[in-house]
């Protein structure tokens, strides 16, 4: 578990190395291990809050998604979620702190090899928070 994380947190580091080294033009990557042109990243930020009988929540993710082709047959997914989330109390009109702010890390990951037209083998892994009535993906 803590191979694929390393692994990840590494692959994630050296695509930001190629990109920072091109002055952030796809046509000019150094030759590296990764096709950039076959790269696809998107960012999502998304808040929530809520409040009922004096007892609030919120929480707030950002998700940055990575996409790679590696060829026709297999690609990797990776979603790394910056979450945090933390509840409050309201009393006479103050607001309370629980002390119970919490920031985490949860990464999901999905490679997918299609051999053939019928035939598909995901390897996956999926973390979630434990309370996760606070997210969902």
């Amino acid at each position: 578990m803590k191979k694929i994380i390393l692994i990840l947190i590494l692959m994630s580091g050296f695509l930001y190395g190629q990109i920072i080294d091109s002055g952030f033009n796809p046509n000019k990557f150094a030759p590296s291990l990764f096709n950039m042109n076959d790269l696809e990243m998107n960012h999502s930020v998304s808040f929530s809050t809520g409040f009922s009988s004096g007892q609030s929540f919120y929480q707030s993710v950002y998700t940055n998604q990575i996409k790679y082709q590696f060829n026709s047959k297999l690609s990797l997914n990776l979603d790394l979620n910056f979450v945090n989330f933390g509840t409050g109390s309201m009393q006479n009109w103050e607001f309370d702190s629980n002390n119970d702010n919490q920031t985490m890390v949860l990464p999901n990951m999905q490679l997918n090899y299609r051999p053939t037209e019928n035939i598909l083998i995901q390897v996956e892994y999926n973390q979630y928070p434990r309370n996760s009535f606070l997210f969902r993906r």
